[in-house]
């Protein structure tokens, strides 16, 4: 494609903004300049390196800074646009998914004193790495960076204001009485986000959770909604689960193999092979001869590469078209009969679990079934253990 049309397009997306605010674009786009000779590079090379990939990207949040803090301007709101950099987020030189060192942490509380008189509209997801080249923080990487600094200034709170309010019990679309939660803990969070709901990355959160700062989720759509509070420890619900997540289109693999019987690492030759084809796994069970595992659809391919070198080991099954079904609650540490509840709901809509998984965490009861049967049976555990 020519890069001159998408440079071109790009410009007048970001022109009709602010021309729809009034404002001059000219000077607010002047960045593109920059990024229009990179891009143009990247054409003529037939070359894009993960250090490029990051030096372009970056650019969206860029401009969008500059337009939000010159509109505050333009309705006398003292406002400065700043980049992640200039406040001090410092990085590794992973581009793509960078690492935020701790040093960040003492550079923003003192590079903000230069913008103490205005408020400082600054860049999500970028950051620079100690050689002095722009990098991104990967997924969530404005949220992400929104809790690096709350934590570098020791806020009382930090808010991620998004497109739903706050965190549900379950998907709303799939299950229409599902309602916004006031309260989750830290943890909670985590494991939901984890398993599929995708209001925060667990990454996220984890400035927040080391400083012991809530974290509000709130709606741009329904600012007046109170939205959901992240903290340290919530108040006790008078329900044991305190919210459910889907996380659709999983693999189970299974593994079967006599071998295993006192046998010293055979879980780690396993594992050996996955890492070696970067498959990550998400739930795990295992028997005296037999191990299951679920693993995203998005490691299909890599899956059947790695499956030679299981065979070696085991006998290996996959099954396509699986749902993970997580029942997340702190309410489950202490209480006998969760997990049979749990259960006795799933009975109730007629469908067959295929693994389970828990123990590792005493806060959630993982468990697998058909992609077609996962809708009814998320909106029979709701009825039963949320609504009820």
């Amino acid at each position: 494609a020519d890069p001159e049309i998408a440079l071109t397009s790009l410009y007048e997306h970001h022109a009709t903004c602010c021309r729809a605010l009034n404002l001059d674009p000219e000077p607010i786009l002047e960045p593109l300049e920059t990024l229009s000779e990179i891009i143009r590079g990247v054409y003529m090379l037939r070359e894009l390196t993960p250090r490029s990939a990051d030096f372009i990207v970056g650019h969206g949040e860029l401009l969008s800074s500059r337009i939000v803090s010159s509109y505050l301007e333009s309705i006398e709101v003292p406002s400065m646009p700043v980049a992640g950099w200039d406040l001090g987020i410092t990085t590794d030189a992973n581009h793509g998914a960078a690492s935020v060192l701790p040093m960040t942490y003492d550079l923003v509380p003192q590079n903000m004193i230069a913008y103490e008189r205005h408020i400082p509209i600054v860049t999500g997801f970028v950051g620079r790495s100690t050689c002095g080249e722009r990098t991104t923080l990967g997924r969530g990487g404005s949220d992400y960076t929104a809790a690096i600094i709350g934590k570098a200034l020791g806020a009382s709170e930090i808010q991620i204001w998004t497109d739903v309010a706050g965190i549900y019990t379950t998907d709303p679309r799939v299950v229409p009485t599902a309602h916004s939660i006031p309260a989750v803990s830290f943890q909670e969070a985590a494991e939901l986000a984890y398993f599929g709901a995708k209001v925060i990355h667990p990454k996220t959160i984890e400035p927040a959770v080391a400083a012991g700062i809530p974290v509000r989720v709130k709606s741009t759509f329904d600012p007046e909604h109170p939205g959901t509070q992240i903290v340290s420890h919530r108040e006790q619900l008078k329900r044991d689960v305190v919210a459910l997540a889907l996380k659709r289109n999983n693999i189970i693999l299974t593994l079967e193999s006599t071998r295993m019987l006192d046998a010293e690492g055979y879980l780690a030759s396993v594992f050996e092979i996955l890492r070696n084809h970067r498959i990550s796994v998400d739930s795990i069970a295992t028997s005296e001869v037999s191990v299951c595992m679920t693993v995203e659809n998005r490691y299909a391919a890599a899956l059947e590469r790695a499956v030679p070198g299981l065979e070696k080991v085991a006998n290996v099954d996959l099954q396509t078209g699986r749902s993970i079904i997580c029942a997340v609650g702190e309410g489950m540490r202490e209480r006998p009969g969760v997990v049979s509840t749990i259960f006795d709901a799933v009975r109730e809509t007629g469908t067959n679990v295929e693994m389970i998984s828990m123990g590792s965490s005493k806060i959630n009861v993982t468990f697998v079934v058909r992609d077609t049967d996962a809708e009814q049976t998320l909106r029979g555990l709701h009825a039963k253990l949320i609504e009820q």
